[in-house]
């Protein structure tokens, strides 16, 4: 069922260690004696164990630096009936696998000690974000997930967050939502992605068999793209059933290859409504995915409410996306001019690389009711074997790549080559 972020059902949570904004980091971890810190916290944890938060700040940000296993996750949430935010980067590193992050918030801006890089950044496998609201307020990318140097993330879910307000300002074409980059059998499902600087979802350059469902990813500055670089591109995705619409810059889905660069296979966007892209058509090209059974509505059939995004009663998205209709009686539409609705979309120009402008000031972040389901593991093992070859293969490239560099540098004196920004 489409919805988007509200508070993971939590009464009948079980703590196994408590944190709390009053308690200390010498203390057991109790409800009458629990732990100061949520980096204390996680470390106390062992497999299988819940960690829950009290209500109130956690500063410092979190690396989770072990996890637990298929039969007994490592769960931090926040506390029964409260709302806990952690402040600064939460990074779960290769290694630190089958760990669930729920029912928080999450503000990764303020990271006084190294900079503003991506939060949460997954480098792990079987990591889970349920419930939470996500954002770094405009100074960073939010979801990082993989990186060949660190580690390919692997069945990583997220899922009913509500992911807001990422990426600097103004729009530059780098600061995106979520940004799956090195990462085999994603879950993006029944989030709202929305107010971020640039796409909502990035699969670049290497996404394996990701299933985008049920979101929706409204007013970013693009939608969703599909592409590649360094020798790989992404393929096998799925991307349905979404709301996807007033792209503030380009549009609402798109795909670009580098030349010379593999085009992507399997990639499809089906059943999909969007809606107002700044640049017509909504869904630019049909390089490296194919696209079927689109609807486009016109802008009066979106509406925005105070639990966010859906489709007014009687609009064309009703029959491609009419569990989002729930919800939206009585509220009006935003304004602004668009395209026609009623029409299937498909195809069209590549978009530039560097897009102008740059969306405007967001409004504060929304939450839909959402209905829990489990997430199924779909990519074919073969599959799986592929991408981590692939992956192995990306790796070895992009240490050449730097070799070169490296050598560049010391041949010419002063290089004009610039490493990538430090994300780890």
């Amino acid at each position: 069922m489409c919805g988007a972020p509200a508070r993971a059902e939590s009464a009948s949570t079980t703590c196994d260690k408590v944190a709390s904004p009053q308690g200390s980091d010498s203390a057991p971890g109790t409800v009458a004696a629990p732990l100061r810190t949520v980096q204390a916290l996680a470390n106390a944890l062992s497999p299988g164990q819940v960690g829950c938060l009290r209500a109130g700040n956690y500063e410092g940000g979190l690396r989770v630096n072990h996890g637990g296993t298929s039969e007994a996750p490592l769960v931090l949430r926040s506390y029964p009936g409260e709302r806990a935010q952690v402040t600064g980067r939460l990074y779960v590193p290769h290694g630190s696998d089958y760990v669930t992050i729920a029912d928080l918030k999450l503000d990764g801006s303020h990271q006084p000690n190294e900079g503003v890089l991506p939060s949460p950044t997954v480098d792990a496998s079987h990591t889970t974000f349920e419930a939470d609201d996500v954002t770094n307020e405009h100074t960073a990318i939010c979801f990082d997930l993989g990186n060949p140097d660190y580690g390919m993330a692997e069945s990583v879910a997220i899922l009913a967050n509500d992911i807001h307000d990422c990426g600097v300002m103004p729009a530059n074409n780098h600061e995106h939502g979520i940004y799956v980059a090195d990462a085999i059998n994603t879950r993006i499902i029944g989030n709202v992605i929305a107010h971020n600087a640039d796409r909502g979802i990035q699969l670049y350059p290497y996404s394996e068999g990701a299933v985008i469902e049920d979101n929706a990813i409204v007013e970013n500055g693009e939608g969703i793209i599909f592409s590649g670089a360094e020798g790989v591109a992404s393929d096998n995705n799925i991307v349905e059933h979404n709301l996807v619409a007033d792209s503030l810059v380009r549009h609402d889905i798109e795909s670009w290859y580098p030349e010379g660069n593999p085009i992507g296979t399997g990639n499809i966007a089906q059943e999909n409504c969007v809606s107002g892209a700044h640049e017509s058509p909504n869904i630019a090209t049909e390089e490296g995915f194919k696209a079927a059974n689109n609807v486009t509505a016109a802008p009066s059939e979106i509406v925005a409410t105070e639990s966010g995004y859906g489709v007014a009663p009687g609009s064309v998205c009703a029959g491609v996306v009419p569990q989002l209709v729930l919800g939206v009686k009585g509220q009006e539409a935003p304004s602004g001019g668009g395209p026609a609705g009623g029409k299937e979309s498909g195809g069209g120009s590549a978009p530039p690389v560097s897009p102008p402008g740059s969306p405007p000031t967001s409004p504060p972040s929304r939450h839909w009711q959402w209905h829990a389901f489990s997430v199924q593991a779909q990519i074919p093992t073969a599959h799986a074997s592929q991408a981590k070859r692939r992956h192995s293969r990306r790796k070895a490239h992009a240490k050449r790549s730097r070799a070169a560099a490296h050598r560049r540098h010391r041949s010419h004196g002063a290089s004009t080559h610039k490493p990538p920004a430090k994300r780890r």
